[in-house]
């Protein structure tokens, strides 16, 4: 039956990042269970070009005004957009749409379809920092009272699939309906051959890797901080490439140490530096259920994470792993636990693998789909 089914995925890109990375996963299981894959871009830029290759994909044009900027506040699908949008749901013809990432919900007003689930990956309403300033806090709070009527607005009577628990009492109480009418469904992995995987051995070239966008809510300034302060006397590496990129690199010359962390940029598989790495470390102010937490433990590299949200904590679960999770924006307590961990790292549990089934995931999927 699920053969003859049309699956359209809608995202902004897939460019790179967890985010789009666990939507080709999604879709690749949903494939090997007989879908037929479509997907929507927003902006042609796919770095998943072999991953892809099965998947049929179209884009839409000339989006730069409608692709950038804050996201939840009011934005206008020109006239030739819309009328390609329509025709390509049409020629699709499919029996579900999952929209994911980031802007890509702001095409909701301009879909007609009565299977959309919208898949939010992250946290769509930003925080705030604490500032003192009195004309910035009354700003921060009529910016923050247009962003929650525009995703009421969005979001209302719609399907929802969010990845943790915490995002899932969020954002119920904000459309106020039951948090049951919010499914969570974490993240799975493609799970590496358990018999080869634990048998070889690598070189571990860095102490610490960093791997993702580097913007700022990643705060991978935390990290080049708390390993400058540390007493460690290797290397770091961080992959990945972002707007934050330069003043990465002036904060690890203001520190001294930009002899000692090698940024490498986007790579094809990042997993090769998480394995040569003795640590990873996610500093992040807020997160869904970021899956390079679950690349990493597979991969028998332990974490140091900040303590952000439930889909943090869930995977640093055993009383021994906990000593990885630091909370926020505490920078000492990541130098405490890099020190720690370096020595003495935790043990990361044999079955870790079965807590990450993508396999599983997909069926989640799947039956509401249905």
């Amino acid at each position: 039956m699920s053969s003859q089914k049309n699956i359209l995925f809608i995202v902004d890109h897939l460019k790179g990042g967890g985010a789009e990375i666990m939507s080709i996963n999604l879709a690749k299981q949903l494939e090997q269970n007989g879908y037929r894959i479509h997907f929507l871009l927003l902006s042609n830029e796919n770095n998943f070009s072999q991953l892809t290759s099965s998947f049929k994909l179209y884009q839409l044009n000339n989006l730069d005004n409608f692709i950038s900027g804050k996201l939840l506040i009011n934005k206008e699908l020109d006239k030739e957009n819309k009328t390609k949008l329509d025709q390509i749901i049409q020629e699709v013809s499919p029996d579900n749409i999952i929209i994911t990432v980031w802007y890509a919900f702001l095409l909701l007003p301009y879909i007609n379809h009565k299977s959309i689930i919208n898949w939010l990956q992250a946290d769509l309403l930003p925080s705030n920092n604490k500032i003192l300033n009195i004309f910035k806090i009354l700003k921060n709070q009529y910016r923050d009272k247009i962003y929650k009527r525009k995703f009421i607005e969005l979001f209302s009577q719609r399907r929802k699939v969010t990845l943790n628990k915490d995002l899932q009492k969020k954002y119920s109480n904000l459309l106020n309906i039951d948090k049951e009418y919010i499914q969570v469904i974490p993240n799975g992995l493609p799970i590496p051959n358990q018999n080869n995987s634990n048998q070889i051995k690598f070189e571990k070239k860095w102490d610490i890797c960093f791997v993702g966008r580097l913007t700022p809510s990643k705060q991978v300034d935390h990290a080049i901080i708390a390993f400058s302060k540390s007493n460690l006397r290797g290397r770091m590496v961080i992959v990945g490439e972002g707007k934050r990129r330069k003043k990465l690199e002036k904060l690890a010359c203001k520190l001294n140490i930009q002899n000692r962390i090698d940024f490498i940029g986007w790579v094809d598989n990042s997993l090769d530096y998480i394995k040569q790495s003795k640590l990873l470390i996610l500093p992040s102010l807020t997160e869904g259920y970021p899956l390079v937490i679950g690349e990493s433990l597979i991969n028998n590299t332990p974490v140091i994470a900040y303590n952000c949200c439930e889909g943090v904590e869930s995977q640093l679960y055993t009383n021994d792993m906990k000593r990885g999770l630091v909370a926020l924006n505490n920078i000492k307590g990541l130098i405490e636990s890099i020190e720690d961990l370096i020595i003495d790292p935790y043990i990361i549990p044999e079955n870790i693998h079965e807590k990450y089934s993508l396999d599983q995931m997909a069926k989640k999927f799947m039956k509401i789909m249905q």
